[in-house]
């Protein structure tokens, strides 16, 4: 990677020429290639991270079209994961990415999240989340969480042993249609843009060693109300996962 294309962002303390070679060497698993995850994906390639895993198992649809990155009108009906890594690839060809058109089960999971540095959200499920919290509890990888709806959304860092895992935060999963879905709430197309925005820092920021990380910091954003709140959430004594390391959503 030329240092020449890099260098506003090598200009700031916080990074670099030691953390910008840092980035280069890293490696990023992104599950989920719709709002979320196509904005934190186009974020991270644009900062020169060395590799990227990206995994979804979904389609291109119309109704993604106002709020992603990378996907336009001639991607509809592609897997999601293909289309976003060709467009990454020319958006950033030293990159080197791999996609899976798959469902993050169990043993994807196994296999994916031990070969990278950092794992970030780009989900609309909390199921598969909680099996990301185990996987990542159990190989201390760590991992951002992030979830986006109507017109807010929160995001955290998750660093195993140095602070809250996700189930400190939400012990248990709720029932079924509980947490209405963006096709139900809606989702303001700025949104996830944000939310990806704020994910993908928090993730240079775990990759290049910064000081500033602060692992379960929650922050919540709403964009239409203008109004941004933070929550410090600590560890939950006798978590199930990150106390007593038991990772039910794992074989």
């Amino acid at each position: 990677m030329t240092g020449s294309r890099f260098a506003r962002q090598m200009a700031l303390p916080a990074i670099g020429r030691e953390g910008q070679r840092r980035l280069g060497e890293s490696s990023a698993l992104i599950v989920g290639c719709g709002a979320l995850g196509s904005h934190t994906a186009e974020a991270l390639a644009r900062a020169g991270i060395g590799r990227l895993i990206l995994v979804d198992r979904d389609l291109v649809a119309e109704t993604n079209l106002h709020r992603v990155a990378l996907f336009t009108p001639p991607d509809l009906g592609r897997p999601k994961a293909e289309a976003a890594a060709e467009a990454l690839h020319r958006l950033a060809p030293d990159v080197a990415i791999a996609s899976h058109v798959a469902h993050l089960g169990p043993k994807l999971a196994e296999e994916v999240v031990p070969q990278v540095d950092v794992v970030l959200d780009g989900l609309d499920n909390l199921e598969t989340r909680y099996l990301i919290n185990d996987a990542c509890v159990k190989h201390r990888v760590p991992w951002v969480y992030t979830a986006v709806l109507a017109t807010h959304g929160m995001t955290m860092p998750i660093v195993p042993e140095q602070g809250p895992c996700l189930r400190c935060l939400f012990p248990d999963l709720p029932p079924p249609g509980t947490i209405p879905t963006c096709a139900e709430a809606g989702i303001l197309g700025p949104v996830p843009a944000a939310l990806a925005a704020w994910q993908a820092t928090t993730a240079i920021q775990i990759l290049v060693g910064s000081a500033d990380l602060a692992p379960g910091r929650l922050v919540h954003l709403d964009l239409w109300a203008g109004r941004a709140e933070t929550i410090s959430v600590a560890r939950a004594a006798g978590c199930p996962c990150c106390g007593e390391r038991r990772f039910g959503f794992l074989p």
